[in-house]
This record gives C-alpha cells, structure tokens and sequence, in this order.
C-alpha cells in the first residue's frame, strides 16, 4: 500500500496526522501506537495516560477509510481496533473523523452497541482555512487582503530575510525560547522543548521544515511546517517581542507558501481558525467579557485574523472534532467526573 498516495486521496488536509512520519514522531515521546492499515481503511490511534482515569487512545484526523469501504468492512475493522484497545486496557476510543459524513457512517456501522460521546476538548482545531495552489503566485498575492500583501513587501523593505534552518537540531533551541515569549505574551500554552526538538529531527526534512525569519541577524520569528499529501501545513509558529513592526510573519507565511507551491502542494492549510458558523465574526474583547465562555474567542482572534487575511475568500473547512468511543463505561465515567471537578475549581 501507498500509504502517502492513499491519505492524500482520502483525506482533506493530505493525512500527514495519521503518516508514518508522525507515528515515527509519536514514538519518540513515548506513545504507544495502535495500527490498522488495509485495501480501504488506515488508523493510527497513540495511547495517552490521564491521572486517576486511565487511558485511552487518540486518533488525530482520523480515521481515515475510503468512500467505497462497505458498511460490513468499516463495522469489522472498527470492532476489531476497539478490541484491541480493550485487550490494553483502554477505557475510550477517541476518533476525529476527516468529515462530518465519514463520522456519520462511523456511528451507523456501530449501531447501538457502543455508546459515543463528544469529547470535551478538541486536539486539533475543529476549524482552518486551505489556500488554493493551483494558482499563479500572482493570484494569490491579488486574492489577499491589501493590508496583507502590504506588510510582505514592507517586510522584505524592513530587511528580513527567510531561510529554511540546515540544522534544525540546533535551530529548534531559538524557536523554543522565542515560543516561550510567545506563550506569555499571548497567554497560550506550548509543548516541552522536546516534543519540538524530535518533531524536527525524527520527521524527514523533506517533509517537515523549520523557517526562520531574521532581521539584523536575530531570528526574531520561526515557524514549522509540514508536507504531505500535496498539502502543506503550517504546524507552529512563535515570534519575539522584538521588531514586531518588520512584519516577519507575514514573510514566513509567504515564503512557505511559495516553497509548497514550488514542489507541487495543491493546498496549504494554515493549521486551525475559530470562525462562528463559518463567518468571520469574532467578537471584540469588551463583548466577550461578558461571558467567561468566550474567553478562548478572544485568544484565536488574532490568529484567525492574520490567517484569514492570506486567503479571504477561500471557505472555512469544518471537522466534526473529537468523538469517543466508550469501552469501559466506569473509567470514562471517573474521566467526565474530574473533567467537570476541572471546570467548577477553574470558576
């Protein structure tokens, strides 16, 4: 089987979540995998460990099965993979389906025997926005908001140069301690140093890079991105408190583009938007004040913001998000028990 060839034709971000690539990653932190790959059907699920609660296994952006897969076939293969999550002790399942009907035809073949809940959080944005490659770089720069084309050509009058790190084992370091000003400056969290550091060095640097943003010759903003699947995928970014008004990001952003355009991409997904229903209507902080739930609103405004500019008018894509798959009712239970503890005490 062609793994890379049939999780581009089956998927709608190329599948580079579910690769080889990303298993090999996955390993290298300490996750255990569970795979199933056949004729119509491919899932890798990573095992995580919860305090008290157990654990469970994650399927990101997945699974991933083709259209023509029988009702008989897809019910077979999903028995059998929860099977082997109760063989290791699992209390839960927990799927993020590439589209609303592929989570459709997942709760059929199961029926009623086993009981699926939404899961409380979503481990990749339930939301993103794909720019169209099959375009000239031309028309896609005159499809960008003005202010957005603006700031690439100022950035390059500012002086900042782009180039793809050639030792990303080194170059991680600087990306991690500008990801920490960041995370402060934006009250958001980041993974350890060395998640980043094997992502980098355990994927192939054909299909993950890592692009620096210099300015007076201090990298003053970097960012990962992934190629897989004809579809390029911008993974993390960081930028320094300094020289903010160089507009390195909006160069980093173009610069990738052009790269996975350059080597054949069809689409470039900037990795996760929050958009309501599917409009761009962010409410400003002094509405989302008002209500605590809103919160997380305000901290993606931004990005949506910056992301949406570079393609306006491409259509947000819409995940179904997370689902879990209950097989031990009392550990999941327990599970939904602290998770609602969680809230109370974070109120």
């Amino acid at each position: 089987m062609d793994n890379e060839l049939f999780l581009k034709e089956n998927s709608i971000d190329g599948g580079f979540l579910q690769s080889p690539d990303w298993q090999k990653f996955q390993e290298s932190v300490g996750k255990e995998t569970l795979s199933f790959e056949q004729e119509n059907f491919y899932l890798k699920a990573f095992r995580h460990t919860l305090p008290i609660a157990g654990d469970y296994f994650f399927v990101p952006r997945g699974p991933i099965f083709s259209k023509n897969i029988s009702n008989e076939e897809l019910r077979g293969v999903m028995e059998k993979i929860i099977g082997g999550c109760e063989v290791k002790k699992a209390g839960w399942l927990r799927i993020e389906p590439q589209s609303q009907e592929n989570f459709e035809k997942i709760k059929d073949v199961l029926g009623g025997k086993w009981y699926i809940e939404k899961s409380r959080k979503n481990h990749e944005p339930a939301q993103t926005i794909m720019l169209d490659l099959n375009k000239s770089e031309e028309e896609i720069l005159s499809q960008m908001k003005p202010k957005t084309r603006y700031n690439i050509r100022l950035s390059g009058k500012k002086g900042v140069e782009i180039e793809v790190s050639r030792k990303p084992s080194e170059d991680i370091e600087i990306f991690y301690e500008i990801s920490k000003e960041t995370a402060k400056r934006d009250q958001i969290s980041i993974h350890p140093f060395e998640y980043y550091r094997k992502m980098v060095t355990e994927i192939g640097d054909d299909k993950i890079k890592l692009y620096l943003a210099k300015h007076g010759g201090k990298v003053v903003s970097a960012i990962i991105v992934s190629f897989f699947g004809g579809v390029a995928t911008y993974l993390h970014g960081a930028s320094s408190n300094e020289n903010r008004n160089v507009m390195a990001n909006y160069a980093l952003q173009w610069e990738s583009i052009r790269y996975a355009k350059k080597i054949g991409c069809e689409k470039y997904d900037f990795g996760g938007v929050m958009v309501e229903n599917s409009k761009f209507e962010i409410k400003n902080s002094k509405q989302a004040q008002k209500n605590k739930n809103e919160t997380q609103n305000i901290k993606w405004a931004g990005i949506t913001r910056f992301k949406i500019s570079f393609a306006p008018k491409e259509k947000i894509v819409d995940f179904p998000g997370c689902w879990d798959i209950v097989i031990n009712k009392r550990k999941y239970f327990i599970y939904r028990f602290l998770q609602k503890i969680k809230d109370v005490t974070r109120n």
